[in-house]
């Protein structure tokens, strides 16, 4: 076949453990024609990323190809002497990173590191790479390319990294551009932006893309053809529509159940329509503002502010999640950090319950903090690891001398962890010994321990895979239906929003721009800046969800 650009043969990839070996890439095969997008889709932990790693023979010394073959325009690059695999490398193929932070040199400027790739594939002059590195930044996007040039990568925000990630990956004009979950770690509009140029750059040099995520509305977006991987095997192959409209395998119909939307939502039971009551009213903010001093000059003069959080007014009643939803930088993250008096606000009152936290000492402040708990983005480094899980959720406990004995404690402890899906033997176990989904269910029982009223989740679902996800939003509306527990729910994530959430507040550069319920904002949003943010979601396309 004179289209196929790519052919992977029985790839298998393996670590050892023991005297014995653990496939992680478990015998997959697939092909990629010239000028397509084939998606390798699945969960962390899947094989996805060392599949990509085996094709570029960049892998981790601790992972080895003990079977199969890689085939590239008819040629075995397993067969390749490594400096041989090096010319392939930037020129015939072009690897974007998920992290575009951790990928780029600190101490080299945006052209000097795409003009690396030019010099050692394109055999440019300094001044051939100089123009050329200009016309790739204005070609991903970049405004001011002759300027921006010259400044490095902590000068620019995530998404323009991942822009200057692509250009250099697009130097050598690759024919195969390998994409590592490039639109994870950003905002949807953003993401939203990358993901257009990835299109458009594809139809302007007719490249082939081996894109890899485990997100299926990006994947309806990208995709002609689509492998879905779980435990290092490939379970089910399709082009995009047939795997979108009929899937088959059971994994692959089970991640399509895990997406949280608003006909999963409509489709459940105990789903009526939730009804403010005054006197059910947790939470009031009222014109919070959090203002950062700019200081200049020897004396540090302060010549204007930086207003993270300039006004925002809101309520959460019990048995009510409230959303907030913007990009990063909105300001989200500081009015929860605000609210709880994690940090110094400048102006507003926040009243639990009528009371005035900003007024209260610290005694009366530890007190109340039982009623507000916060569960935080990331779950380990919100624990400490050296703790068994006992003493992270017993901590709490012991601040606020919620139970008489350490029996008592250990009792509690124990029901608490069953509560939230895990078992009464893992309160002697450490952090680290827990995947992603288990970290964060631990932090939801430290969250419960003290028997608040009010719980800030603060994206506690963006670092999970969608079926860990599935789990967590599932475990929180049950604690909420059984507790009466008011959420006030931090997320740029949209269809967690359409799933959870009976009030939603859309904030922008520290404001709040549009608020209301739920199906109010997200069906008829009246601000400009909330429809960009939906229109900017990717959607799935297929007759099941028609």
């Amino acid at each position: 076949m004179t289209d196929v650009l790519l052919e992977v043969k029985n790839l298998i990839a393996s670590v050892a453990s023991g005297d014995s070996k653990v496939n992680v890439v478990d015998d997959i095969s697939f092909k990629i024609k010239k000028g397509e997008t084939f998606v390798l889709l699945g969960e962390s932990g899947s094989g996805k990323s060392i599949s990509a790693l085996s094709i570029m023979r960049l892998l981790p010394p601790a992972v080895k190809i003990s079977n199969g073959e890689v085939f590239l325009n008819g040629q075995n690059l397993f067969g390749l002497p490594e400096s041989k695999m090096r010319d392939v490398r930037g020129s015939q193929i072009g690897m974007i990173f998920q992290e575009p932070q951790t990928s780029l040199n600190p101490v080299l400027t945006a052209g000097q590191q795409i003009s690396e790739t030019l010099f050692r594939h394109k055999n440019l002059s300094k001044e051939q790479c100089i123009k050329r590195s200009i016309e790739l930044l204005d070609a991903v996007g970049i405004p001011e390319p002759n300027r921006r040039i010259n400044e490095y990568p902590h000068q620019f925000s995530g998404g323009m990294k991942q822009r200057i990630m692509i250009a250099i990956a697009l130097a050598g004009e690759p024919d195969l551009l390998i994409a590592d979950e490039p639109s994870t770690a950003l905002d949807v509009t953003i993401q939203a932006q990358v993901l257009d140029l990835l299109i458009q750059l594809q139809k302007e040099t007719h490249m082939a893309i081996l894109f890899i995520t485990h997100d299926l509305g990006v994947t309806s977006q990208m995709a002609d053809h689509v492998a879905v991987m779980r435990q290092g095997k490939i379970v089910e192959a399709k082009d995009k529509r047939s795997l979108f409209d009929y899937p088959e395998h059971p994994y692959t119909l089970q991640l399509f159940d895990a997406i949280p939307s608003w006909e999963k939502r409509q489709s459940e039971k105990d789903q009526s329509e939730f009804k403010r009551k005054d006197e059910a009213c947790l939470l009031k903010i009222r014109d919070l503002k959090v203002h950062y001093p700019i200081r200049k000059g020897l004396f540090k003069k302060v010549v204007g502010h930086v207003r993270a959080v300039d006004g925002v007014t809101l309520d959460v009643h019990a048995g009510e999640t409230v959303a907030v939803v913007g990009e990063s930088g909105s300001g989200k993250t500081t009015m929860g950090k605000g609210i709880l008096r994690l940090l110094q606000t400048t102006d507003g009152e926040v009243l639990y319950e009528g009371k005035d936290l900003s007024h209260l000492d610290a005694a009366a402040l530890r007190k109340k903090r039982s009623e507000i708990q916060i569960v935080f983005q990331d779950p380990y480094s919100s624990m400490n690891p050296r703790m068994m899980i006992r003493d992270i959720i017993q901590e709490g406990m012991l601040a606020q001398k919620i139970g008489e004995t350490q029996k008592e404690r250990d009792h509690m402890s124990a029901e608490l962890l069953e509560q939230v899906g895990l078992l009464p033997e893992h309160l002697l176990r450490y952090p680290h010994e827990f995947s992603g989904g288990q970290r964060q269910r631990i932090c939801i029982a430290r969250a419960l321990a003290v028997k608040p009223k009010l719980i800030i989740c603060d994206e506690p679902t963006s670092a999970l895979d969608v079926s860990v996800q599935a789990q967590i939003l599932a475990l929180l509306r049950e604690l909420q239906k059984e507790h009466q527990l008011g959420y006030l729910f931090i997320t740029h994530n949209i269809s967690v929003v359409e799933y959870i959430a009976h009030h939603v507040a859309v904030m922008y550069q520290g404001k709040i721009v549009e608020q209301g319920k739920v199906e109010q904002v997200l069906m008829h949003p009246e601000n400009k800046y909330t429809r960009e943010l939906l229109s900017a979601v990717p959607r799935i396309k297929s007759s099941r969800t028609a």
